[in-house]
C-alpha cells in the first residue's frame, strides 16, 4: 500500500457473476458511505448491500449543525481542490452545482501579539532559508536556520524514520517546530510534529532524505526541502487563475452524506454495534444480523481491531496499537463582522498565550457564509497528549474561545448562537514507522477473500483519502468475488 494510491475516479469491474451479492459494511462514516456508493454503482439494483451504524447519525467525523441563518461543518469543512476523483466523485452524486471555493483571503500566525502572513515558501512549516520565515520565528530564529549549512551535514540511511519534531528541532531550532510546523501539521492531525513521523505525513520529504542519502553526499535539511521547493509549479500569473487549493460544498457535508445514501440505498441499521464476525462456509456471519457474501469494516481503528482480532490477528495488533487524537470545535454566529481580521484564518503556536490552537475566520474564507450576514468564527482546541478541554464544559470552553479571540483581534465578541463538538478520538496518530504497519495490517485483511478494510487510518486522514479508501475496498470486494 502506498500513499495516495486509492482513488474515487470512476472504474467499471466486470461484475458478472456477482448478481444479489451480499455484502455489508460496518461503519457509516464517509469511508462506510463511499463502499456502498461504489457497490451499488458497480453492482446494480440486484446486490443486498448493507450499512450498520453504531450510533444515530451517519457520517462519522462529518458533522453539519444548523444554526440560525444556515448550516456549517463542525468536522472537517473543506476537501484539497487537487483531488479531482473526489470532485467527480461529488458531481456523480449530483451535487455539482453545491461546490464552493474560498475567498482567496490570506491564513496567518500570530506572533508576539501581531497577526502575519502564513509564508508561502515551506513545506508544511520547514523553511529552506530564514529569510522567507523570519516574520514568525524572528532574526535569532532566521539566524539558527541559515546556520545549519554551517554545523554537521546530517546523517540519513534510506528508509529510515523519525518523528517530524525531533528532525525540525534538530537541525533548524526548536522555535520553527513551535510556531510553524505544529501549527500547520496539527490542522491536519490534531497533533504536534513530535507525535507525528516523517514517512507518514510529509512523505516527499521522506523521499528526497531517502535519495540524498544514497548519493552519500554531504547535504542538509534546507537542502533537502529547497530541493522540493524548487519543483513546485510557479504561480500562474497570466491568463487563467490558478485552481483554488480548498473547495467545500454549500449545505456542507451532510449534502454529501445524504446523496451518497440516496444513490446507494442500502439497508440500513442505525444504533447497531457490531463487536465480531465469523466465517461460515458461505461467506461470515454477524450475529443478531445475518450471513452475507462480504463484509468491509469501515470503523475507527479500535472497533476494527476487535472485529478482526480472530479473523486477521496482525491487523487487529496493529490497528489496537493505533492512538488517537481528540480535538474540540467551538463554532460560533456573531451578529457582525466587524473586527473580524480579513484573513481565513489563524494558526496558533504552541507557545502562543491562548487556550485555542487555531481560528477559523469562516464566514471570511467562504463567500456562501459570508452571504448569510453577520460573522461565523470556529475555534479549534486540544490535541493528541494534550486532551483536557474534552472535559471541560460547554460555557467555559465559549468562555476560552471569546477570550482568545479578543486576544487576537482586539475586539470582544459576544455569540448569539455557538456550539461545541467534541472529537474524542476523532483521528489515527500517524506516527514513526506508521505506515509500515499500517501496510502490514492491509495486506493481512487483502489475503482473506470477501473481506476489506477501509478509514481514515489507511492512506490519510483527509475527506477524499477516506472516501477513496472506501470505494477502494468495495472494488477489491468484487475483484475477489468475480
Amino acid at each position: 500500500m502506498k500513499a495516495n494510491q486509492f482513488s474515487c475516479r470512476f472504474e467499471k469491474l466486470d461484475t458478472s457473476g456477482l448478481e444479489g451479492l451480499r455484502v455489508a459494511i460496518i461503519g457509516g462514516g464517509i469511508a462506510g458511505l463511499s463502499a456502498a456508493w461504489e457497490l451499488r454503482r458497480q453492482l446494480g439494483p440486484s446486490a443486498r448491500i448493507l450499512l450498520t451504524e453504531a450510533y444515530d447519525r451517519l457520517g462519522g467525523k462529518l458533522k453539519t449543525v444548523n444554526y440560525a441563518n444556515g448550516p456549517v461543518d463542525m468536522g472537517a469543512e473543506a476537501y484539497l481542490g487537487f483531488r479531482q476523483d473526489f470532485t467527480e466523485l461529488v458531481e456523480s452524486v449530483g451535487l455539482g452545482d453545491q461546490l464552493c471555493t474560498p475567498s482567496g483571503l490570506p491564513s496567518g500566525f500570530f506572533v508576539d501579539g501581531a497577526l502575519v502572513d502564513i509564508p508561502r515558501r515551506t513545506l508544511m512549516g520547514i523553511p529552506a532559508s530564514g529569510e522567507d520565515v523570519v516574520e514568525v520565528v524572528g532574526e535569532s530564529g532566521a539566524a539558527r536556520i541559515d546556520a545549519e549549512r554551517n554545523g554537521q551535514p546530517m546523517t540519513w540511511t534510506p528508509g529510515q524514520d523519525t518523528s517530524v519534531g525531533q528532525l525540525v528541532e534538530a537541525r533548524l531550532g526548536r522555535i520553527v517546530v513551535d510556531r510553524l510546523v505544529s501549527p500547520l501539521l496539527g490542522g491536519v492531525y490534531s497533533c504536534s510534529a513530535f507525535d507525528l513521523g516523517v514517512r507518514a505525513t510529509i512523505p516527499r520529504l521522506a523521499a528526497e532524505l531517502d535519495r540524498l542519502g544514497a548519493e552519500g553526499k554531504p547535504f542538509y535539511l534546507v537542502d533537502a526541502v529547497d530541493a522540493i521547493l524548487s519543483q513546485r509549479p510557479s504561480p500562474n500569473t497570466e491568463g487563467d487563475k490558478p485552481k483554488p487549493v480548498f473547495r467545500s460544498l454549500r449545505g456542507g457535508y451532510a449534502s454529501l452524506v445524504d446523496a451518497l445514501v440516496r444513490h446507494a440505498n442500502p439497508e440500513l441499521l442505525r444504533n447497531t454495534a457490531v463487536e465480531s464476525i465469523g466465517r461460515t462456509r458461505g461467506g461470515y456471519y454477524i450475529d443478531q444480523i445475518g450471513e452475507f457474501d462480504a463484509v468491509i469494516v469501515a470503523t475507527p481503528a479500535p472497533t476494527a481491531s476487535a472485529i478482526l482480532q480472530y479473523m486477521a490477528p496482525t491487523a487487529a495488533d496493529v490497528l489496537g496499537g493505533i492512538d488517537l487524537a481528540s480535538s474540540v470545535v467551538v463554532g460560533m454566529r456573531m451578529a457582525s463582522a466587524h473586527g473580524i481580521p480579513e484573513r481565513s484564518g489563524v494558526l496558533l503556536g504552541t507557545d502562543a498565550p491562548t487556550e485555542a490552537k487555531a481560528f477559523t475566520f469562516s464566514s471570511r474564507k467562504w463567500p456562501h457564509l459570508a452571504e448569510r450576514g453577520g460573522a461565523f468564527v470556529r475555534a479549534s482546541f486540544g490535541s493528541y497528549g494534550n486532551p483536557w478541554h474534552l472535559d471541560v464544559d460547554n460555557r467555559a470552553l465559549l468562555s476560552f474561545a471569546v477570550e482568545d479571540l479578543e486576544r487576537i483581534t482586539g475586539e470582544r465578541k459576544t455569540p448569539e448562537e455557538y456550539f461545541v463538538q467534541r472529537w474524542w478520538g476523532g483521528l489515527p496518530r500517524y506516527g514513526v514507522g506508521y505506515m509500515d504497519a499500517m501496510s502490514q495490517a492491509y495486506s493481512e485483511v487483502l489475503d482473506i477473500r470477501g473481506l476489506a478494510l477501509a478509514g481514515a487510518m489507511l492512506n490519510g486522514v483527509g475527506v477524499p483519502a477516506t472516501a477513496a479508501s472506501g470505494v477502494e475496498a468495495a472494488r477489491e470486494i468484487i475483484r475477489e468475488m468475480a
